[in-house]
């Protein structure tokens, strides 16, 4: 069994300047709680990296961000805290309320991410309506919404957008995306809303990692026929990933670890290529590229 190891994979350089932004909260301030709202990146193995460093992650997942920041403080002599901000983006209410009760914080948002803020405050400033292809419940969706509720419209497929079409056909649309939507979701809905608006204008704002990642599964040599994508479940770049493996007609699953590695997966298998996810860390890929290898050497 041939097995081929996928480049680029792993961090992307806004995971490590995340990373590096939790690290210096750290140092700088030694003996403050430091907090992390939201998940810093979207990896089990990285929040448990962020622990060693005393700092606990404040899970969004069913609770907004602002109201997390307003309990820490209830429960905390605010001057004693420091509140981080993860790589995912921000609801710009809980960074202002920060500001308003003089809470040390750090943002640690992706440089990918406040660049389409900021092209979406351009196009609504153009009196453009924003159709956003991205997952609902994901933060970076919910902290580009919050950017205007009434202009930004967050879509994830085909139906969101038919229920679309009485009101909006006739309005000046500018579509974008959440940076790590998979290039044929992008693409395939984009196609869709052209065909069936009437002033559409788009930016595909697939962060370069993601597309890299996501070029690099394309690319592959056509005789794979295993995709082993390392990354945790609630990874949206990783998750895409597999999706774009499946889309190639390849046989491909997501692990977070070595108890999700299926042996019967590997059977009969000629060329099984691995990659990763932008937010998992290089030895949880690794430890499972080595159980691969002597998968392969026992076969």
């Amino acid at each position: 069994m041939e097995i081929i190891k996928i480049t680029p994979r792993g961090f992307c350089k806004g995971v490590v300047d995340a990373w590096a932004i939790a690290k210096k909260a750290r140092s700088e301030y030694p003996n403050h709680k430091i907090f992390m709202i939201g998940w810093l990146v979207h990896n089990k193995d990285m929040i448990e990296e962020v622990s060693k460093y005393g700092i606990e992650t404040m899970d969004d997942t069913n609770i907004d961000r602002l109201s997390i920041i307003k309990q820490i403080v209830k429960e905390n002599d605010k001057d004693k805290i420091v509140i981080i901000f993860s790589a995912h983006g921000t609801d710009y209410k809980a960074i202002d309320y920060a500001i308003s009760k003089n809470i040390i914080f750090y943002d640690g948002t992706c440089e990918y991410v406040y660049k389409t803020h900021d092209l979406i405050k351009k196009k609504i400033k153009e009196k453009k309506i924003i159709f956003y292809i991205g997952v609902k419940k994901h933060p970076e969706a919910i902290a580009t919404k919050c950017i205007n509720e009434d202009k930004i419209i967050v879509i994830e497929k085909i139906d969101d957008v038919k229920l679309l079409e009485k009101d909006y056909v006739n309005k000046e649309i500018f579509i974008t995306n959440q940076t790590t939507m998979s290039l044929y979701d992008f693409f395939h809905l984009t196609k869709y809303i052209k065909n069936h608006f009437k002033n559409v204008e788009f930016k595909n704002d697939t962060c370069l990692a993601a597309y890299e990642r996501q070029k690099a599964i394309i690319d592959i040599d056509d005789n794979v026929d295993l995709l082993i994508i390392v990354g945790d479940k609630k990874s949206n770049n990783s998750n895409k990933m597999v999706e774009v493996g499946l889309k190639m007609n390849i046989e491909s699953y997501l692990v977070e670890n070595e108890n999700d590695l299926n042996y019967d997966w590997f059977k009969n298998k000629r060329k099984v290529a691995i990659s990763s996810g932008a937010s998992t860390p290089t030895w949880t890929t690794n430890k499972i590229i080595k159980l691969i290898e002597n998968i392969s050497i026992r076969d």
